[in-house]
């Protein structure tokens, strides 16, 4: 695989102390199928910890007028921290083209560290929406709510059998026919799913399946989902996915709670269900949000197929360890025990990449149960290796 180098001077993000060093972000970008992403004059980032930290906008490289993004070649550019930022960081890239009209968008993450620098990877699902995503967009980057119904609750306007969209051709909240699809569960249309949810499409993410997504407002709005595991028989996908209807959930992220319900196993780790699916429309994040997928990364959970995911899915350690979800894992999750990584979309399915020692490797995830430095889970490591504690995480750790 071939890196193209955006150089371009990175904008800082400043912070008071401006004696710490600087951290960077490597934002790779690629398009998430085969087909390229072409004519690409601008590209933006939008870049949060939490909240909106900044967006920044790159122009293509000096000489020339676009650029094309491809899936064979990564085409990087570079993000700068300034006063000691560190954690997790996610980055929500739009890819534009001279027009002003979004071909492509694309969501991606990474730790930081302090002084040090980081590595993530943006798969870009091509769009063609000249919609003016630029209109009614608020100081902190997000779309306000659209006119119309409310997604979340949409029977005070819509009725008991209707559902209500988020439809981002239109900017409004447009009530449509419902069904009985539980979150999680396959569908084609929106007639499919139950109401305050939406029929979700994610073939562009290389996982050809449509599924049912809950639309929250807050945690609580998904606290029903956390409190049962699922058995799901449809798929859903991850990364930038668009809708039947034009929105776009952001992580591709749902709860799945009910087309076949099963009880939780005293072994099975149970992870919350949280509101942390944004919604966008092109380019721009909308204030809508979906409920996550509360699955078991760990490769035990893996091995025997007991993750909770919909047929199709991978349940994948996101953001910081301990947040879990159902996800349509990249093409670049081949990694398995002690392989070199620097940055977990490299390792497969029930492996991260473990940053904790001098050498980045790939390692599995087991339960922990964290006490200070030590787990107390029964250990369910293989190999003679144990289960080790990961800073700042309690549940899972890695086996070393």
């Amino acid at each position: 695989m071939r890196s193209r180098r955006w150089l371009l001077p990175a904008l800082a993000l400043l912070a008071a102390a401006c004696s710490s060093p600087k951290s960077f972000i490597v934002l790779s970008l690629q398009s998430a199928t085969s087909t390229p992403i072409t004519g690409v004059a601008k590209v933006v980032v939008a870049v949060s910890q939490g909240k909106m930290l900044a967006t920044l906008s790159y122009p293509p490289p000096k000489g020339m007028a676009t650029i094309t993004i491809d899936d064979m070649n990564t085409t990087d550019l570079s993000v700068s921290f300034t006063g000691g930022q560190s954690g997790t960081v996610d980055l929500q890239v739009t890819v534009i083209d001279a027009n002003g009209c979004t071909v492509g968008f694309g969501p991606a993450a990474t730790i930081l560290r302090k002084g040090d620098i980081a590595t993530a990877t943006a798969l870009l699902t091509a769009a063609s929406d000249c919609s003016g995503a630029d209109g009614g967009v608020a100081a902190d980057g997000e779309i306000d709510v659209f006119p119309g119904c409310d997604p979340v609750t949409p029977a005070p306007i819509c009725g008991v059998t209707q559902t209500c969209q988020v439809n981002c051709a239109t900017h409004e909240g447009e009530c449509t026919p419902g069904g009985t699809g539980a979150p999680g569960s396959v569908c084609q249309t929106n007639a499919d799913c139950a109401p305050g949810t939406q029929c979700f499409d994610y073939a562009g993410t290389g996982c050809n399946v449509k599924v049912c997504l809950r639309f929250c407002k807050d945690d609580n709005g998904c606290a029903a989902l956390s409190s049962r595991a699922s058995s799901v028989d449809g798929g859903s996908a991850d990364g930038a996915a668009a809708a039947v209807d034009g929105a776009v959930d952001g992580t591709g992220r749902d709860a799945s709670d009910g087309a076949t319900g099963v009880a939780v196993d005293a072994g099975v780790v149970n992870t919350p269900s949280l509101c942390a699916g944004p919604v966008q429309c092109g380019s721009v994040l909308t204030a809508y949000h979906t409920c996550t997928f509360g699955c078991d990364p760990r490769l035990s959970a893996v091995t025997a197929g007991t993750t909770r995911c919909p047929s199709g899915l991978a349940c994948l350690v996101v953001l910081g360890m301990d947040q879990v979800d159902c996800a349509c894992a990249e093409k670049t999750r081949v990694g398995t025990d002690g392989d070199d990584c620097t940055e977990s979309a490299q390792c497969a399915p029930g492996y991260i990449c473990n940053m904790m020692g001098p050498t980045t490797k790939c390692r599995a995830v087991c339960r922990c149960n964290g006490d200070g430095t030590r787990c107390t889970a029964p250990n369910e490591c293989a190999n003679g290796k144990l289960c080790e504690t990961l800073t700042g995480d309690t549940v899972f750790g890695v086996c070393l």
